[in-house]
């Protein structure tokens, strides 16, 4: 039973390895995903996750290791329908929580303390090499206190995605000091945009 377990192990991970994806994203953002998904036993997981999503689960997930983003969208999808109910507030609020633990740890040298304007500008940079590789994005500082990001994506199943990034961007102006903050979404590319456009505002 050991070895076919291994023997199965070993062939989710050629399968992950070899996945046709020009997307990847790290590790640290499938870590809380894939904690969802297993601390949810009642839930009817088989039902929503693709084949490759399963094989994504049956290995250890390592924080600094890059996996094909197709099947890290399957349990993102999993998770918002079967824990979030389909609820763009909870999966902004999952965001927010997930933000507070990887800024205060692993990207926290991604704050600049009390300064919204150059952390927001070091987010585009990072983002870029440390959470996703083969996405277009870019910030655009409207106002001493205004930016608008656009991130380009023709994915519509990435739509939870974004409003967990939506927690983040707020989780990082609060983190640095701004007030009033609003981070809205003003354009979506699962509604036809050519981009996803983040409108952010703080005071």
């Amino acid at each position: 039973m050991e070895g076919q377990r291994e023997k199965n192990l070993n062939q989710n991970q050629r399968a992950m390895t070899n996945y046709p994806s020009s997307k990847f994203i790290k590790g640290t953002m499938v870590l809380d995903l894939v904690k969802a998904i297993k601390g949810f036993k009642d839930k009817p997981w088989d039902t929503y996750l693709s084949e490759e999503a399963k094989a994504l689960l049956s290995q250890k997930i390592l924080p600094s290791s890059w996996y094909p983003v197709e099947p890290v969208l399957s349990c993102l999808w999993a998770v918002y329908k079967l824990i979030g109910n389909e609820n763009p507030a909870l999966a902004k609020e999952w965001g927010k929580v997930n933000g507070r633990k990887v800024f205060e740890t692993i990207y926290k040298n991604l704050i600049v303390p009390m300064d919204p304007e150059d952390t927001l500008k070091k987010l585009e940079i990072i983002a870029k090499g440390a959470f996703i590789k083969g996405v277009k994005i870019e910030s655009v500082q409207m106002g001493g206190k205004h930016f608008k990001t656009k991130i380009y994506d023709d994915n519509p199943k990435t739509e939870p995605a974004y409003y967990f990034i939506q927690g983040w961007i707020e989780v990082l102006l609060e983190t640095t000091g701004g007030k009033n903050i609003k981070v809205e979404i003003i354009e979506k590319h699962w509604q036809g945009a050519e981009a996803t456009v983040f409108d952010i505002k703080w005071e």
